[in-house]
């Protein structure tokens, strides 16, 4: 069958929600929601509307644990969901993989998570094409995320893409045990270098493997590795993507007093003259908040300074 493709797609995504990890983070995680549930409606149905549109339709699996902070953006995330128009065709199944999976315990995915996401996989189904092929093609995906996204997710999702394997490998019409039990093998060691880049990318180590005692020492010396990185040297990167992104980089302080100062629209502008603008608030602002007409010409005074400053750093980026 050197000429059958078969493939099937599936996502994996953080929390769509505006959310930190602030401070030193040893142990359990701590997590803090940047806007409440209302301000966070526009950017989830943009998410989730993008994820439609190129991917079909979408199935949420959530494994984020019922403890501590993780709690916290479990109950966000589930009300933000419930509350919104997807809620009538976008399931969510809840898995707390460290209760149900802890210590590499793997039974409960294939009694607990299996019969729940088997209907949604095979409803979906995969693609497939090829010269001598009954041509298939999936119409949905599922949608994957823990806190990071990467070792429970990287377990989970190498579980269902097992379990989907032995469906490729029919409709391609390779079905022999020997040459299936060969795609396994080759199956498993892939998803375990695919596991590993990926922490490696975001965490600097690889991914946990929680299986025997020398799996959790390997385990210990890895989390110990991943919280220096995180709490010492991720910041540095952040700032880097900060300045790749917008071309320069503000303050959590800076941001916060534009968005109390500043219409929404103002908020677009460039971080070096939103900064400007609310070192320069003085000049503009009169504090006596007493009534509509003194609010409304705040924000148009603000507005025009705006204008103003705009063109100011146009010509002086003109004149260098």
């Amino acid at each position: 069958m050197d000429d059958g493709v078969s493939s099937f797609v599936q996502i994996r995504g953080s929390v769509p929600l505006f959310w930190e990890q602030p401070g030193l983070q040893v142990g359990s995680h701590h997590l803090r929601l940047h806007r409440g549930l209302e301000a966070n409606a526009p950017a989830f149905d943009r998410h989730m509307v993008l994820l439609k549109e190129q991917y079909g339709q979408q199935v949420v699996v959530n494994l984020l644990g019922s403890r501590g902070g993780e709690e916290v953006l479990n109950r966000a995330f589930k009300k933000l969901l419930w509350a919104s128009c997807h809620a009538g065709d976008t399931p969510m199944i809840n898995f707390d993989f460290h209760q149900f999976a802890k210590g590499g315990k793997l039974e409960k995915l294939e009694t607990l998570l299996r019969p729940q996401l088997k209907l949604h996989w095979e409803d979906f189904d995969v693609f497939t094409k090829g010269e001598n092929v009954s041509p298939r093609f999936q119409k949905g995906t599922l949608r994957m995320n823990c806190l990071d996204c990467l070792d429970r997710t990287n377990t989970v999702q190498s579980f269902i893409a097992l379990e989907v394997l032995h469906l490729q490998l029919e409709t391609l019409g390779l079905s022999s045990k020997p040459i299936v039990d060969r795609f396994v093998e080759s199956f498993k060691a892939m998803w375990s270098l695919n596991g590993h880049s990926l922490s490696k990318v975001f965490t600097g180590s690889r991914s946990l493997e929680g299986k025997a005692k020398v799996g959790k020492l390997k385990d210990g010396a890895r989390s110990m590795s991943r919280t220096i990185q995180s709490n010492f040297f991720d910041g540095v990167k952040q700032e880097a993507i900060k300045l790749l992104l917008v071309g320069d980089v503000y303050g959590e302080e800076v941001a916060d007093k534009g968005g109390m100062l500043l219409d929404s629209t103002a908020l677009l502008v460039t971080p070096r003259i939103l900064k400007a603008m609310t070192e320069r608030q003085s000049e503009f602002t009169n504090f006596k908040f007493h009534s509509f007409s003194c609010h409304f010409s705040c924000r148009l005074f603000f507005a025009l300074a705006l204008k103003l400053l705009s063109l100011a750093y146009c010509f002086k980026d003109m004149s260098l």
